[in-house]
């Protein structure tokens, strides 16, 4: 019997879902609210999902996990990045402290959990798998869910070239993908019961990323005459709370306790920053010595995407084509930096690396960067690690890791497609919108408490899930139970308490397939 489901809409925020639920577009999650405990879940920072997931799963800062990105420093002493994967989750993750105490978890859908590994009770990975690959343990899990569902497509790369000016096209693509997982969800619920059920929708995060300049008014790209896109974005959601709605009805059911949460929020992307641009032309970051075949790569890259997008999207045939070539073309910031000679660079996140081991070049860039910030006017927020972070893992985090107009402002590491290093636009047409670090749960169904609090962190999700299923919390965790969220006579059954459990290190090497990932990244417009 499942005691305890987790529905996780990726980039959720109440801005959006309390203007729908007001023109009665989700009665699924207006019920659910009304009839459960909701408040503001604030993400990790950056509020970017390889990380907020890892800190969701773990119940620890990044400065305990090591992840800050998808792609993170191996040690501090190189600049070398791997992947995220299913290491980085292995033996410190809720569900492996719901092992070691007899329960079973499903995990579905989760974002970079790849490869999957043995658990008590089952695993599916989502984004980060490569297309070709294993996804579900046990293996025999795989087939079932394409029986009941189709083909399990790891993304919706919504920002190919395709799709450009085409929201009704990728409206179906989005929708199908959505239904495969509704499917699936509920299948897996029904026929596979575990004690705990914990699943990922994706379809969330990408399909504001693309939309976003259709719903606000105030965006720089907004066009009052795109009322098409207005409508795939409501469609979308509809089809959402669909999917919510029957995730609440086996909840019902089971008598279990649902908590609905999202690992950030979301708001407009009104303009870029190109960091390593910025850098080279202050003299702090030297490009390596490369072919000329490498230099054209490097330099005209950027240009070459701003001239075939257009044609690409009015041809669409031509994307996969374009794609795979812009693939083996396109660099990546570390392979474009002299290390040896640079002060500082920025990885594919945009924060900022420092390469010199002189102590006062830190202080020389965040000078620099101030600078830039205050005269062209714009609202910053400079931080070090030890601002954000606490654990043996901070050695690995940027050096200098910065917001521009409270997230309003993308961060590129790539080349800009003109001269200027600041520019009042998206990053790309369809990466309108942009993670913001308020995101939403709500906790409903058994021993659910009614009304709204005051904002918890993501960190205490995994804390709760052990909570409510009388399980003791890792005394490493950094997150807390969110007690107002339970009925005082759910309490009454429960105490709070923590063990030092055995946490076994991982000797294995880290299973992600980097170029998937990267791919990955780069469907989603990411790097």
């Amino acid at each position: 019997m499942t005691d305890t489901i987790v529905l996780g809409l990726d980039g959720a925020t109440w801005s959006v879902l309390d203007q729908l639920i007001q023109e009665d577009l989700l009665p699924n999650l207006a019920a659910l609210k009304d009839n459960g405990y909701s408040g503001s879940l604030e993400s990790v920072y950056p509020p970017t999902s390889g990380p907020a997931w890892a800190s969701m799963a773990t119940g620890k800062n990044p400065g305990k996990t090591g992840i800050y990105y998808f792609l993170n420093r191996v040690n501090s002493d190189t600049f070398e990045f791997e992947p995220m994967s299913s290491r980085d989750f292995k033996g410190r993750s809720f569900w492996d402290l719901l092992s070691q105490e007899g329960q079973s978890t499903g995990v579905f859908n989760f974002p970079m959990l790849h490869p999957p590994y043995e658990v008590d009770g089952y695993m599916v990975s989502g984004f980060g798998a490569p297309e070709d690959d294993k996804f579900a343990y046990p293996s025999e899990l795989q087939s079932e869910l394409e029986d009941v569902a189709g083909e399990f497509e790891i993304t919706v790369p919504f920002s190919d070239p395709k799709y450009i000016g085409r929201p009704g096209e990728l409206s179906m693509a989005l929708l199908d993908h959505l239904d495969n997982r509704k499917e699936m969800i509920k299948h897996l619920l029904t026929k596979r019961s575990t004690d705990v059920f914990c699943g990922v929708i994706s379809v969330t995060d990408w399909m504001q990323h693309y939309y976003w300049k259709y719903i606000d008014e105030q965006h720089v790209l907004y066009d009052s005459t795109a009322t098409d896109g207005v409508l795939c974005y409501q469609d979308i959601w509809k089809k959402v709370d669909e999917t919510v709605g029957a995730v609440h009805r086996i909840a019902q059911k089971r008598d279990a306790t649902l908590i609905l949460i999202s690992d950030h929020g979301f708001g407009p992307f009104n303009g870029t920053f190109y960091v390593n641009d910025w850098l080279e032309s202050e003299g702090l970051r030297i490009p390596a010595d490369q072919s000329s075949l490498q230099r054209a790569r490097d330099t005209f890259f950027p240009h070459l995407r701003r001239i075939a997008e257009p044609l690409v999207s009015n041809v669409p045939i031509l994307n996969d084509f374009a794609k795979s070539i812009g693939r083996s073309i396109k660099p990546s910031p570390v392979e474009t930096v002299d290390t040896e000679r640079s002060i500082a660079c920025a990885s594919d996140k945009g924060f900022i690396h420092m390469l010199s081991d002189n102590p006062t070049d830190r202080g020389r860039v965040v000078e620099k960067l101030t600078n830039l910030f205050e005269q062209n006017g714009l609202a910053y927020e400079i931080y070090s690690p030890d601002d954000l972070y606490a654990g043996p893992a901070i050695d690995r985090a940027p050096d200098i890791l910065y917001t521009i107009e409270d997230f309003e402002y993308a961060l590129e590491a790539g080349r800009s497609p003109g001269s200027e290093v600041l520019v009042e636009r998206p990053p790309s047409p369809s990466r309108s919108g942009g993670h913001k670090r308020n995101g939403i749960f709500i906790v409903s169904g058994e021993g659910a408490a009614t009304g709204t609090g005051a904002n918890a962190s993501l960190l205490d999700i995994a804390p709760t899930i052990l909570y409510n299923q009388g399980v003791p919390i890792s005394s490493d965790m950094d997150g807390s139970v969110i007690e107002d969220a339970f009925t005082p006579a759910h309490k009454e059954n429960r105490e709070i308490e923590f063990r030092d459990y055995e946490i076994v290190e991982s000797v294995e090497s880290r299973g992600g397939n980097a170029n998937a990932v990267r791919e990955h990244l780069e469907d989603l417009g990411y790097v």
